[in-house]
C-alpha cells in the first residue's frame, strides 16, 4: 500500500513538472512572438519612414531641377532623422540627348526640304499678280504632298535670278517651259550667338519669301514680284535661336533667292523640324533613404521639361 502511494506521488510530481514545462514553453513562445512582433512593427514603421523620406528627397530634387534645369547635383538631406541621398540617373544610351537626326555638325548650314509643284496648282501662274500674305503656313505649298527631298544647304546665298534647283535633277518637270518653274523650299537652322542683340540681314527673293524667328514671322517679302530686297535687323537671344526661311517660285520667267546674316561669327547649324522642342528622353531621379531596420528607394521618371512624372519603387 505504501509502495502504491509512493508511485502515485512520483507520477503527480512528474505530471506537475510536465505541466510546468508546458506552461513555461508557452510563456517563452509568447515572449518570443511578442518580441518578434515588436521587431516586425519597428521594421515596418522604419520602412514606411524611409519610404516617405525618399519621396521627400525626390520632391526636393524635382523642385531644384525646375529652378536650375542644368544642375543635377542634389544635396543630402535629413527627414525625421533619416538621411536621404538623391542622384540623377542616365538612361541606357544617354538620357535627354537629341535624336540622331538632330545631331548635325555645328555651323554646317541649313536643313532644307524641297517641294515641286505643277503649273496647274491654283496658286501658280495666277493673274492678276497676287500680293503678299502674312504667313507661309496659310498655303499648302509646304505639305509633304509636294515634297521631293531633304538635304543640307551650306548657305542660302543662291542666285537672285535664274536659280532653278530642279533643272537637271531626277525630279525635273519643265512642263513645256525652259526651266522647272513652280517650286518651294523650307530651310531651318539653329542660329547660336554669344551675345543677345540686333543682327543685320539681307534678303532678296523672286517670288515669295518669309523669315521666321522662333515660329514668328519677322521678315515678309511674299507675293509674286521681280527680285526684291529687304534689309534690317533680327533680334537674337544669347544662345540658340530657331530660324526658318521659306521661298516659293510661282511665276515665269525668273527665279532667285538670297539670305544671309552680316555677322560671320553666328553659328548656323541644320535643325530639322521637331529638334529641340519635344525630345524623346527622360530625366530620372533616384532617391535612397535608409534606417537601421529598412532601406527604400524611389525613382521618378519625367520628360525633358520635368513634367508628366511617374514614380516606381525599386528593391534596395
Amino acid at each position: 500500500m505504501k509502495i502504491f502511494k509512493s508511485q502515485q506521488g512520483a507520477i503527480a510530481i512528474i505530471a506537475a513538472i510536465v505541466v510546468a514545462g508546458g506552461i513555461l514553453s508557452i510563456a517563452l513562445s509568447s515572449i518570443l512572438i511578442a518580441l518578434n512582433n515588436r521587431h516586425t512593427v519597428i521594421s515596418f514603421s522604419e520602412s514606411l519612414q524611409s519610404f516617405y523620406a525618399a519621396e521627400s528627397g525626390v520632391g526636393e530634387a524635382l523642385l531644384q531641377l525646375r529652378r536650375e534645369p542644368s544642375n543635377f547635383v542634389f544635396r543630402e538631406m535629413t527627414v525625421g532623422g533619416v538621411i536621404v541621398t538623391s542622384e540623377f540617373i542616365e538612361e541606357e544610351g544617354g538620357a535627354c540627348n537629341s535624336p540622331s537626326e538632330c545631331q548635325y555638325v555645328p555651323d554646317s548650314g541649313w536643313w532644307a526640304e524641297y517641294f515641286n509643284y505643277s503649273v496647274n496648282h491654283p496658286d501658280m501662274e495666277v493673274f492678276p499678280i497676287p500680293g503678299p500674305t502674312p504667313d507661309p503656313t496659310e498655303h499648302d505649298w509646304y505639305d509633304d504632298t509636294y515634297k521631293t527631298n531633304e538635304q543640307v544647304d551650306a548657305n542660302l546665298e543662291f542666285l537672285t535670278s535664274q536659280w532653278f534647283p530642279y533643272d537637271g535633277s531626277i525630279w525635273e518637270n519643265k512642263e513645256g517651259y525652259a526651266h522647272d518653274y513652280h517650286f518651294g523650299v523650307h530651310w531651318r537652322a539653329k542660329v547660336t550667338v554669344a551675345t543677345a542683340g540686333d543682327y543685320s540681314y539681307s534678303l532678296t527673293s523672286n517670288d515669295d519669301a518669309w523669315v521666321l524667328l522662333n515660329g514668328l514671322v519677322v521678315v515678309n517679302n511674299s507675293g509674286v514680284h521681280t527680285a526684291s530686297t529687304q534689309t534690317g535687323n533680327i533680334s537674337l537671344l544669347s544662345g540658340d535661336n530657331s530660324i526658318d526661311a521659306y521661298f516659293a517660285e510661282r511665276h515665269t520667267p525668273d527665279s532667285g533667292f538670297f539670305f544671309n546674316f552680316d555677322d560671320p561669327n553666328l553659328v548656323i547649324t541644320p535643325w530639322p523640324e521637331g529638334c529641340g522642342e519635344d525630345l524623346e528622353c527622360s530625366s530620372n531621379i533616384l532617391a535612397t533613404a535608409s534606417t537601421t531596420k529598412a532601406a527604400r528607394k524611389v525613382r521618378y521618371t519625367c520628360n525633358n521639361d520635368i513634367a508628366n512624372c511617374y514614380w516606381r519603387e525599386l528593391v534596395p
